[in-house]
C-alpha cells in the first residue's frame, strides 16, 4: 500500500495523464505537490485508504465516477473572474467587433455568442451589458449568449447573478448603478441582463460539437480567455478545430494573450488590432462577405500584410517612415508573445528585447513631434 501522505512519482504521472486525457488540463511541474494534496483531500472525503483506489474510481464508468470528476475539477480549475476583465479586449468589442456584427446582422437580427470557460459568469454578463448599450432596439433581436464551463459549482454561482464588490474592481460606478442592485453588501444583477445569458456545463475536450441539436454551432463570436493556459498543446489544437467548425463564416474568436503561441492557425485569418489579436473564420463564399468596409476593417492589420522588417540601429528612422499606428500594433503583438521568443528576421532578438527597442523608439518620435 502506498504512503497515504505522498503519492509515488509513478502514480502522480498516471494521474497527470488521466487528468489531461479527461479534461485537457496540464498540471505543471510546480503544481504537482498541490495536486498531491488535492487527491488526498478527495480520498479523505470518500474514505479511501490509498490513492490507487481513487485512481481506479476515476477510470471507471459509473455515475459515482462522473460525480467525482465534477468535484475534482472544482479543485483543479481557477474560478477567478471579474466584470469587463481585460479592458483592451472589451474596448475592441465595443468599438469594432460588435459594431461590425450588428451592421452585418441587421437584417436577420440574430447574433450568437459563446463565452467558453465562463467561470462564475462575469464575462458573459459583461457581453450582455455591452450589447444592451450598443443595440437600441434590442427587443427586436434574437441574441444568444451562452456561458460554458466544466466547473459546475462556478456555473451555479453564475446562474444566481449575485456578486461581491471584488467582481467589480475595474468597473465604472455608472455600470454598477444601472445594471445591479446592492442588497446586503451583494450586487444582484438586474433581470433584464440576467435573462440574456444562459449557462451550460461543457467539457471542451470531450464534448462533440458543433451538432444540430447543440447551442455550440453557428456562432458569431467565441471568447475563450484564460482557458488554454491550463491545456496541453494537443488539447488546444483539438478544441481550436471544434471552435472553427462552430463559427459561422466571418465569425470571430478571441483568446487570452499568448495562449495560442505555437499553435497551427492557418485555417483562421489573423487580425492584429492595437488592442488585441483576433482570429476570424474565412467566408465560405463571396456572398457572405461584407460589401462595404466595416468598422473593424479600418483599424486592423492582417498578419499577411505585416511585412515591415525593422533594422537594428535605425529603428527611429524606420518608424518615422512607417505608420505609427502600425508599429503600435506590432508592439502589441510582441507583448502577447512569451518574452524569450526569438524573432529570426530581426537578428534572433527576443520579444522582450524588441519591445524595449520599440518603446524607446516610439518615445523618441513622440518627443520630436511635440
Amino acid at each position: 500500500m502506498s504512503n497515504p501522505q505522498s503519492l509515488s512519482e509513478e502514480l502522480i504521472q498516471a494521474f497527470l495523464r488521466l487528468i489531461a486525457k479527461h479534461t485537457g488540463l496540464e498540471i505543471r511541474e510546480r503544481d504537482k505537490a498541490a495536486l498531491n494534496e488535492k487527491i488526498l483531500l478527495r480520498m479523505k472525503s470518500l474514505k479511501l485508504e490509498n490513492p490507487e483506489s481513487y485512481y481506479q474510481l476515476l477510470t471507471s464508468s459509473t455515475q459515482e465516477t462522473h460525480q467525482e470528476w465534477q468535484k475534482l475539477v472544482i479543485l483543479l480549475t481557477n474560478s477567478e473572474s471579474y466584470f469587463f476583465r481585460d479592458q483592451d479586449q472589451f474596448t475592441l468589442l465595443r468599438n469594432h467587433i460588435f459594431p461590425e456584427l450588428i451592421q452585418r446582422k441587421k437584417n436577420k437580427k440574430t447574433i450568437r455568442i459563446c463565452s467558453a470557460g465562463c467561470s462564475s459568469g462575469e464575462e458573459p454578463y459583461s457581453l450582455a451589458i455591452l450589447l444592451k448599450e450598443l443595440i437600441p432596439d434590442l427587443d427586436q433581436w434574437n441574441l444568444m449568449i451562452l456561458g460554458i464551463d466544466i466547473n459546475q459549482e462556478a456555473l451555479q454561482k453564475a446562474e444566481t447573478g449575485i456578486y461581491r464588490a471584488w467582481s467589480f474592481r475595474r468597473v465604472d460606478v455608472e455600470i454598477m448603478q444601472q445594471y445591479f442592485q446592492l442588497i446586503n453588501a451583494h450586487y444582484h444583477l438586474k433581470p433584464s441582463i440576467k435573462q440574456m445569458v444562459k449557462f451550460q456545463s461543457v467539457n471542451l475536450l470531450k464534448e462533440l460539437f458543433p451538432r444540430h441539436n447543440s447551442e455550440l454551432r453557428d456562432l458569431d463570436l467565441i471568447l475563450c480567455r484564460n482557458v488554454f493556459i491550463y491545456f496541453e498543446s494537443s488539447a488546444i489544437a483539438n478544441v481550436l478545430n471544434k471552435f472553427y467548425d462552430a463559427l459561422q463564416p466571418l465569425g470571430y474568436m478571441i483568446t487570452g494573450h499568448a495562449e495560442l503561441y505555437g499553435q497551427h492557425l492557418s485555417q483562421f485569418q489573423t487580425k492584429l488590432f492595437p488592442e488585441s489579436v483576433v482570429y476570424q473564420r474565412l467566408s465560405d463564399n463571396l456572398i457572405d462577405a461584407p460589401m462595404v468596409p466595416l468598422p473593424s476593417e479600418q483599424s486592423y492589420i492582417s498578419v499577411e500584410n505585416l511585412s515591415l522588417e525593422l533594422k537594428n540601429g535605425n529603428l527611429v528612422s524606420d518608424l518615422e517612415k512607417s505608420n505609427i499606428k502600425m508599429q503600435q500594433t506590432a508592439l502589441n503583438i510582441l507583448k502577447q508573445l512569451p518574452p524569450e521568443t526569438q524573432i529570426p528576421k530581426l537578428g534572433n532578438l527576443t520579444a522582450a528585447e524588441l519591445i524595449s527597442q520599440l518603446e524607446t523608439a516610439l518615445k523618441a518620435i513622440n518627443r520630436k513631434l511635440k
